[in-house]
């Protein structure tokens, strides 16, 4: 897991780094619409999203296979939990075409603020549960998830 603000991005060994931050210097990040777009194939794609975070115990935590989530924070705040393999219960089986499988906690979980212009990288088999409320920020979040093929 990495976590930083978004200009130090290079800094890492992100794999498509650099086709990230061409794809954010391109556009007006804010008026992009929710949804999916393809940017190198099933290689390198983001999926754009605005929501309100949600309590911590109203989210699941994840993990993929596939694909690292660069998850940058184009506006607001959320927290993003992390927890090891072993304080997850399984709540379903890994789905192979969405490439995720859903856990509860069972045991220790971190978290971390991420605000506007931030951002956090989970390599597969990083569990992760974004989207998460905080008391700092109780309004909307912009966000965009880089999913990087490894």
């Amino acid at each position: 897991m990495i976590f930083d603000s978004i200009s130090q991005l290079k800094r890492y060994a992100v794999p498509c780094s650099e086709a990230i931050l061409k794809f954010i210097a391109g556009h007006e990040c804010s008026l992009l619409p929710d949804g999916e777009i393809e940017i190198q194939g099933h290689k390198l794609f983001v999926r754009i999203m605005s929501y309100v975070p949600k309590a911590a115990a109203e989210n699941r935590f994840e993990t993929h296979r596939i694909h690292a989530d660069v998850q940058y924070v184009v506006s607001g705040s959320e927290i993003m939990q992390t927890a090891g393999l072993k304080d997850l219960a399984p709540l379903t089986d890994y789905d192979a075409q969405g490439d995720y499988q859903f856990f509860k906690p069972a045991g220790a979980v971190n978290e971390f603020v991420v605000g506007t212009g931030e951002f956090a990288v989970f390599y597969p088999n990083e569990p992760h549960r974004p989207s998460c409320s905080c008391e700092d920020h109780q309004g909307p979040v912009k966000k965009l998830v880089f999913k990087v093929r490894i």
